[in-house]
């Protein structure tokens, strides 16, 4: 499986009230509307009696062919997390406040189910193929999983800027 990294540690880092509720949703619909897999490696919690720690690791993928997958590496560390209410309206409502850090990677797997890789003479072949001849199609495949990589990461940080407008 040969790995092309298209966009490696891009941050978001944000430290204020929210809601992770609302986060999740806006990161769920997103890759459902983008026909992306939801695959999560970590989800880890720590809890002591005034906050909480939260990590969580996601790697959605998108399928493209059965020799290329597009891959979105997401790694969410929330730290000094506490529950804070407030009254909007008149109603009371249970926010988030905490540090906030994700790190975003995008990668290009080719070969993932490793047909190529087994035999060294296919190896090559498969060097040459994708020098000449599949290069315009990953360029392509490179280019939408840049859009849709920027567009998650926007969605997230207008998302925050909601909060800290109010």
């Amino acid at each position: 499986m040969i790995k092309d990294y298209i966009i490696y540690d891009e941050y978001i880092d944000y430290s204020g009230p929210f809601e992770l509720k609302e986060l999740y949703m806006i990161i769920d619909t997103f890759l459902k509307h983008n026909h992306y897999d939801k695959n999560e490696k970590k989800h880890y919690e720590k809890k002591t009696e005034e906050e909480r720690y939260v990590e969580l690791k996601l790697e959605p993928f998108k399928t493209v062919s059965d020799y290329i997958k597009l891959k979105i590496q997401m790694e969410i560390f929330i730290r000094n997390l506490k529950d804070l209410e407030i009254e909007k309206a008149g109603k009371k409502k249970t926010l988030q406040q905490g540090d906030l850090s994700i790190r975003f990677r995008s990668v290009v797997l080719k070969d993932y189910v490793e047909v190529w890789a087994n035999n060294p003479f296919l190896a090559f072949l498969r060097s040459i193929i994708d020098k000449f001849f599949y290069k315009m199609h990953t360029g392509e495949f490179s280019g939408e999983l840049v859009n849709d990589t920027r567009m998650l990461k926007e969605s997230i940080k207008a998302f925050l800027n909601l909060y800290q407008i109010t």
